[in-house]
């Protein structure tokens, strides 16, 4: 059975959804824009397999505490290295944003993270639309205007519908409606995807350089999705050239998004890191 609770890491309050159980904990990093939820099915299996797991809401995503104003990379990375003081030494698994969150971690405190699984990193990424929003910031005068455009909420919504089936998922799985209702929600009218565009662009300025030179010491794992229509897999080559003795994997007909069209391989990759 799957918990819900709360939690506070670096002053943000924040949930948590958990499967209690044993081992060294598993905890698990969502991507941009997205909340704890997106794990449900991972930490259902786990729940299944004994293993204790958490998934908690990054900060200013899902039901966090809003983020503070200025950089999002510092943020993330103490949110996560308090994370790892109340816990302990842990397995961190991360998707997109999350993986390179977990990435971070795991150089920073080569003590508190057991292993490392990265799936579908974005840091790396060199194709067209990385390199166009990494160029510079847009003024915040884009954004909002942006928000003002006059867009029906309705019309959002029925694209976010749209667009979580399209980018998310790999062909042919089928998209969890309540995946699907939840980024409806998220990007609920024009004031709210601009902003989601606004910090998506301030956090690929903010990691123009990529993971830099990496020392990462505890067993990892890079996963990508072959079919993923955000992030090209190269990113990922990449990431594992840059960490000695990690393993590459590459799931053929997954999306951005693994662990929603494929939980089971996931749960593998994460219980063979143990």
């Amino acid at each position: 059975m799957i918990g819900t609770g709360t939690g506070c890491y670096d002053g943000v309050r924040t949930r948590v959804l958990s499967a209690e159980g044993e081992g060294l904990p598993i905890v698990l990093l969502h991507g941009y824009a997205d909340s704890a939820d997106t794990w449900r099915a991972v930490l259902g299996q786990l729940d299944a397999a004994g293993r204790r797991a958490m998934a908690v809401d990054l900060p200013g995503f899902g039901w966090a505490d809003r983020r503070r104003p200025g950089a999002l990379l510092p943020q993330f990375d103490a949110f996560v290295d308090a994370l790892l003081d109340d816990l302990g030494p842990a397995v961190l698994v991360g998707n997109s944003l999350g993986a390179a969150t977990a990435i971070r971690a795991a150089a920073r405190n080569p003590d508190a993270v057991h292993a490392v699984l990265a799936l579908n990193d974005p840091l790396n990424a060199r194709h067209l639309p990385a390199r166009l929003a990494r160029r510079r910031r847009l003024p915040v005068q884009v954004w909002r205007t942006a928000a003002l455009l006059p867009i029906p909420d309705g019309v959002l919504r029925w694209a976010a519908g749209k667009a979580v089936r399209h980018v998310l998922y790999g062909p042919g799985a089928a998209a969890d409606p309540a995946v699907v209702a939840r980024w409806r929600r998220t990007i609920g009218g024009p004031a709210a995807l601009a902003s989601l565009g606004r910090y998506a662009f301030q956090y690929a300025h903010e990691t123009a350089a990529g993971h830099g030179d990496l020392r990462i010491t505890c067993p990892a794992v890079v996963a990508h999705g072959a079919k993923d229509r955000i992030v090209p897999v190269q990113a990922s080559r990449t990431l594992h050239q840059q960490i000695p003795g990690s393993s590459l994997v590459v799931l053929p007909r997954s999306g951005h998004c693994p662990q929603l069209d494929n939980p089971h391989e996931v749960v593998r990759l994460i219980l063979g890191l143990q």
